[in-house]
């Protein structure tokens, strides 16, 4: 198996099924086959709070990676 970076403009994956798509400056979406996966805002003051499909808080984290890649323990 070989992981690759994604090429600009394509959704970025963090995991085998969650895709990410900027939808608004500071807003990304999550959807795994489909279906809406969760959300992440960039904070103000820094930062990026990551909230699942049913409105449950992950937290918040100093990068757009780490948020993302807390949907794969989620």
């Amino acid at each position: 198996m070989t992981i690759t970076a994604p090429k600009s403009g394509t959704p970025a994956r963090t995991s085998s099924s969650t895709q990410w798509t900027i939808v608004l400056s500071g807003l990304w979406v999550g959807k795994v086959d489909g279906e809406f996966a969760g959300m992440i805002e960039a904070r103000g003051g820094g930062g990026f709070v990551a909230t699942t499909r049913l409105a449950k808080t992950l937290g918040t984290f100093p990068t757009i990676e780490a948020a993302q890649a807390s949907f794969t323990n989620a």
